[in-house]
């Protein structure tokens, strides 16, 4: 029995001992593990870090201490003046920066410079009474439908006749943008204007393609629509009215003097009943007078 617990204690021991060497081994392995881990991190090369070390300096020529002394003096009094020579430097690139380009824009901006010309519209003789922004239709007689002339600015202008002295207007529209005219008429005692509705306005007019008179729609605001209507309108009645004097003071004189003798005619005829005549008696016997009409 003594003998079987002596190899039983003998097993356990070398059994432990297996373990501690086993553990050992580990601890060491891992050390080691983090050892080289350590010396590869600091081995890492980083991008920008310790340029100083890394760039390669040309090879110097062997000469005497103090000529080397003198040497690596200036070297340092370069380094130190490049340093603070360095903002200067950004500061003169950044200034001819600023010169150059204020030379460039000064360049193109001759080159841009357009002489002023005067435009002449042949409206300089004439006074502007009203002016709105409004579309312009005109009326196809084959499709029977309204066509869109363009849009932009109408003005209604007035000028002095140089024969007689009446005021004369006209109508003038242009489009936005290119200015192109697409009317321009004068207003004359036979044209036609009435309200289509409370912002549209028609009139007669004379045509700038065609030169014959169109039917046109004037679409706007109904502010703008009631001021230009009652313009236009106004200018229409006046040029009637001095149609209508013209054609009194022309009338001739022969016609003054045949109403003259059909009024003394018309006299006549109403002083005639009036006038009375008495017969004498006849020898038959007395009998009372007669009048005759």
């Amino acid at each position: 029995m003594i003998h079987l617990m002596g190899k039983s204690l003998a097993h356990r021991v070398l059994m432990l001992q297996r373990r501690l060497t086993t553990f050992l081994q580990y601890i060491s392995s891992s050390l080691e593990n983090s050892a080289h881990k350590a010396e590869a991190a600091s081995n890492k090369f980083v991008f920008g870090q310790n340029m100083i070390e890394r760039v390669l300096s040309p090879p110097k020529v062997e000469t005497s201490s103090d000529s080397n002394k003198e040497n690596t003096g200036l070297e340092s009094g370069s380094e130190g003046s490049s340093l603070e020579n360095t903002p200067d430097k950004s500061n003169n690139i950044s200034e001819s920066l600023a010169e150059s380009a204020a030379a460039y824009t000064k360049a193109t901006a001759k080159r841009c410079l357009l002489e002023k010309v005067e435009v002449i519209t042949g409206e300089e003789a004439e006074s502007n009474v009203l002016q709105i922004q409004c579309k312009l239709f005109v009326f196809d007689k084959v499709s029977q439908s309204w066509v869109e002339r363009g849009r932009g600015l109408l003005r209604l202008n007035d000028m002095a006749s140089t024969e007689d002295g009446t005021l004369q207007s006209r109508l003038v529209m242009r489009t936005q943008g290119s200015l192109r005219l697409i009317l321009n008429t004068k207003l004359w005692a036979q044209m036609q204007i009435d309200k289509a509705s409370e912002k549209s306005i028609r009139i007669t007019a004379m045509d700038t393609e065609d030169q014959g008179v169109k039917v046109f729609l004037i679409s706007a605001s109904s502010k703008d629509t009631g001021q230009l209507f009652a313009a236009i309108h106004h200018r229409i009645l006046a040029l009637r009215s001095h149609v209508e004097q013209e054609a009194e003071t022309k009338c001739p004189e022969p016609v003054r003097e045949g109403a003259q003798c059909n009024e003394e005619d018309s006299d006549d005829d109403v002083l005639t009943p009036a006038v009375t005549t008495t017969v004498a008696p006849s020898d038959e016997g007395d009998k009372p007078p007669t009048s005759s009409t």
